[in-house]
């Protein structure tokens, strides 16, 4: 048993509490990181995301109204020249009415004087009757769009033109046409009034600073034609490279209309196209998502987009950020709880190493105190199994000696009886002995008798000491067998101890 205590094996726990306690921190830290990340990317990413593209669409939406507001007030100054009285009269010849209608195109002028590039009175023959402050330009060889005059015939309303670009003047703009009917409703000619878009231009222009850096943002007309782009050039000496760019191959019979007409102006900068196939594709009638994800061309990240369409013409309007500044914040706060759980771990290293030392220490001193207990155990056992062993032989020997004095007790008595024997048998029979001799040995023989009989008398008490001391030696040496036994059940319970303590403080921090 001693032996196998001796043998017994280290615990097999390497690490101390402290190292135990700072596991435990850390762990607890990055549950908590692990909690944090996942809330940020299952509900914060989404919602800023959400929320941002949201704020887009919204941005977007206020600036077509606004933009449609300003356009529908101009389609309704078009409107009100149309149905004007001295306006009818002078197509109809009467010269007379030329200062009032004069008057006229001068007070629709002034209520846009920025934006109003002219406005001309035309015949029935498509010539200028009247205009004003100059006359109009003609777009290739025509002051009427051809394809705006094929819905004037069978519109009664105001028709908007494709785009055009003056390159020398920066000014984009459209032609507002509205045919002038005498009270039989007859056609007597047009009203023709050319608009700039810089009103359009400038909330596109803007977006940068509504949006942070790198937004911007673009509007489409019915041809895919970007007829607006947000100009980082705001001195309005260049002007963006997709501008009046097409997101997709335009077809032959537009390409045609495009020269004859110096659409957007081709004869400067002949229009080609800048292929966006994924954006073409979002402008299919099934795709007309309000908010999406995309890579715009010449972009070499994923943006989020916004779009809204105008409600007087056939414009689209797209505002873009980047993904990474709209989730900006998402991946600050993220790399925020990363290096304040970084620094929890390092102070939970610290405060682990600490705390687990002082929890330790007083562990430590009671298993070095339980482990010299059991030393001691120890060596007291080893010396009652030594003194139990020396007693079994004390015992065993006492046993052998008891044997021989039992053995020699026998012999001397049996010899005794001999001579008793021939002593009697001598006093019997003295003939074979002379008297002399015969009286001198019987005497010396009852004396030998006398002495064997005192001597197996002294015998007899060694006996019974001895088996008393055989007695009481074989009940100690019970006794102290019992104790050792004990002694190392006791040793062995200490060395459990010692083991649990061990386990539960480490190894690492013994001295």
């Amino acid at each position: 048993m001693i032996q196998s205590l001796r043998n017994a094996g280290s615990p097999t726990r390497r690490f101390s509490l402290s190292v135990y306690i700072s596991f435990l921190l850390i762990a607890i830290a990055l549950l908590t990181l692990i909690a944090a990340i996942s809330s940020i990317e299952v509900f914060l990413r989404p919602a800023l995301i959400n929320q941002i593209s949201s704020d887009m669409e919204k941005d977007a939406q206020t600036h077509v109204q606004l933009i449609d507001t300003y356009f529908s007030e101009r389609l309704n100054d078009v409107k009100i020249l149309s149905a004007s009285q001295p306006l009818k009269s002078l197509l109809s010849g009467n010269r007379v009415d030329t200062g009032a209608v004069s008057d006229l195109l001068f007070s629709a002028f002034h209520r846009d004087v920025a934006d109003y590039i002219s406005i001309s009175v035309l015949n029935t023959q498509a010539q200028v009757v009247l205009t004003y402050p100059a006359a109009p330009q003609s777009h290739g060889s025509y002051l009427i769009q051809p394809e705006a005059l094929t819905q004037l015939q069978t519109s009664s309303g105001v028709v908007a033109s494709d785009g055009f670009y003056d390159p020398l003047a920066n000014n984009p703009s459209i032609d507002l046409y509205a045919r002038v009917f005498n009270d039989n409703f007859q056609p007597l000619g047009t009203i023709r009034a050319s608009i700039s878009l810089h009103r359009l231009w400038e909330p596109i222009n803007s977006e940068t600073q509504a949006n942070g850096p790198g937004s911007y943002a673009f509007v489409l007309d019915q041809h895919g034609v970007r007829i607006a782009y947000t100009n980082p050039d705001h001195s309005g000496f260049t002007r963006p490279q997709y501008l009046f760019k097409a997101i997709a191959p335009l077809s032959t019979s537009f390409q045609v209309q495009i020269q004859n007409e110096n659409l957007y102006g081709n004869s400067a900068n002949p229009v080609t196209s800048i292929d966006d196939t994924t954006l073409a594709s979002l402008q299919n009638p099934s795709q007309q998502t309000a908010i999406f994800q995309f890579n715009p061309a010449g972009q070499e990240q994923a943006f989020v987009a916004a779009r809204y369409s105008s409600a007087v013409f056939p414009w689209t309007y797209f505002v873009l950020k980047p993904l990474n500044a709209v989730t900006g914040l998402a991946d600050q706060q993220l790399q925020t709880v990363i290096l304040i759980v970084s620094i929890v771990i390092l102070f939970a290293v610290i405060i682990g190493g600490l705390a687990g030392r002082r929890i330790a220490l007083p562990i430590m001193r009671s298993v070095l105190s339980l482990r010299n207990s059991s030393e001691i155990l120890k060596g007291l056992a080893e010396q009652e199994e030594t003194v139990a062993t020396e007693q079994t032989w004390m015992v065993e020997a006492s046993q052998i000696a008891m044997k021989s004095v039992k053995y020699y007790t026998f012999v001397v008595r049996k010899a005794s009886r001999r001579l008793a024997f021939l002593c009697k048998d001598l006093k019997e029979d003295p003939r074979h002995f002379d008297q002399n001799r015969l009286t001198q040995v019987l005497n010396e023989m009852a004396q030998m008798v006398e002495y064997i009989e005192l001597a197996m008398k002294h015998q007899e008490q060694v006996n019974e000491k001895l088996a008393s001391s055989i007695r009481m030696t074989t009940q100690t040496a019970t006794q102290l067998t019992r104790d050792a036994k004990s002694t190392d059940e006791t040793a062995a319970q200490l060395e459990q101890i010692v083991q649990q303590l061990t386990r539960v403080v480490g190894t690492s921090t013994l001295p």
